[in-house]
C-alpha cells in the first residue's frame, strides 16, 4: 500500500489539534478538582467489594495487557507488521516513536510532576512508582489505539472498522478497570491517565500526515 493512501485517509489537522488541546485543558482542570476524592471513593469500592478468585485472574489477565513487557512487544511486533505490509518505513517509525515516546517518557515525567502515592489498600499485583497518572491506561490506549488508528487505514470494509474501534475500546477499559480492581491505581489515576493518553494520540494522529510527508522527503533517494 502506498503512502498517498495513508494520507488521504489521515484526519484533518486542524479538527485533531482541537481536540488535543481540548484534552489537555480538560487534563489541567480535573487534575485540580476538590472533588477527587469523593469520585475515588464512588467509584472503586463497588469494583472492589466484587473481588473473588475467579474474577482476580481475569482481570490479572487484563493488568499484564498494559504492562511495559506488552505494550514492548506489541510495538516492536506491530512495527515490523507496518513495515511487511506497507513498504514505507515512515509509518513503521511513526507508530513506534509515537507509543514509546508517549507511553514512556510523558507518563514517567508527568509521574514525577505530580508524585501521588498509591492507594493504601491491599494489592493483588507488585507495582512500585508512583499513581498518578496509570501508565497502564495511558499506555494502553497510546499504543493499542495507534494500532487501531493504523488497521483501520488498512482496512477497506466499514464493518471492520467498527470492529477494530469496538474491540480495542472494549480492551483498554479493561485494562483500566483492571489498575482499579488489583489495588494499585485510584479511579482518578486511570481517568487522568486516559485523558492525558488520548490527548497525545490524537495529537499524533494529527500530525500523522505531515510526519509520513517530512519522513518521506528525507530519506527519498531524490531528496537532494
Amino acid at each position: 500500500m502506498h503512502t498517498k493512501k495513508f494520507v488521504s485517509q489521515a484526519p484533518y489537522f486542524t479538527s485533531f489539534l482541537l481536540f488535543f488541546l481540548f484534552s489537555m485543558v480538560a487534563f489541567g482542570l480535573y487534575v485540580q478538582a476538590d472533588w477527587i476524592h469523593s469520585f475515588d471513593q464512588f467509584i472503586s469500592q463497588p469494583i472492589l467489594d466484587q473481588r473473588a478468585e475467579n474474577k482476580t485472574t481475569f482481570f490479572i489477565a487484563f493488568t499484564h495487557l498494559g504492562s511495559v513487557t506488552a505494550i514492548v512487544l506489541s510495538i516492536v511486533f506491530f512495527s515490523s507488521f507496518l513495515f511487511w505490509r506497507t513498504k514505507q518505513l515512515g509509518i513503521a517509525f511513526w507508530f513506534a516513536l509515537q507509543a514509546l515516546l508517549g507511553a514512556g517518557l510523558l507518563n514517567h515525567y508527568v509521574k514525577e510532576i505530580f508524585q501521588r502515592q498509591r492507594p493504601t489498600i491491599k494489592h493483588l499485583v507488585v507495582q512500585g512508582g508512583y499513581s498518578f497518572p496509570s501508565g497502564h491506561s495511558m499506555g494502553s490506549l497510546i499504543c493499542y489505539g495507534g494500532i487501531a488508528f493504523l488497521l483501520i487505514q488498512l482496512t477497506r470494509r466499514s464493518i471492520w472498522k467498527r470492529c477494530i474501534l469496538f474491540f480495542t475500546a472494549v480492551l483498554v477499559f479493561l485494562i483500566g478497570i483492571s489498575r482499579i480492581y488489583v489495588g494499585v491505581h485510584f479511579p482518578s489515576d486511570v481517568l487522568g491517565g486516559y485523558l492525558l493518553g488520548g490527548a497525545w494520540l490524537f495529537l499524533m494522529i494529527a500530525l500523522y500526515p505531515r510526519w509520513l510527508h517530512w519522513f518521506n522527503k528525507r530519506t527519498s533517494p531524490h531528496s537532494e
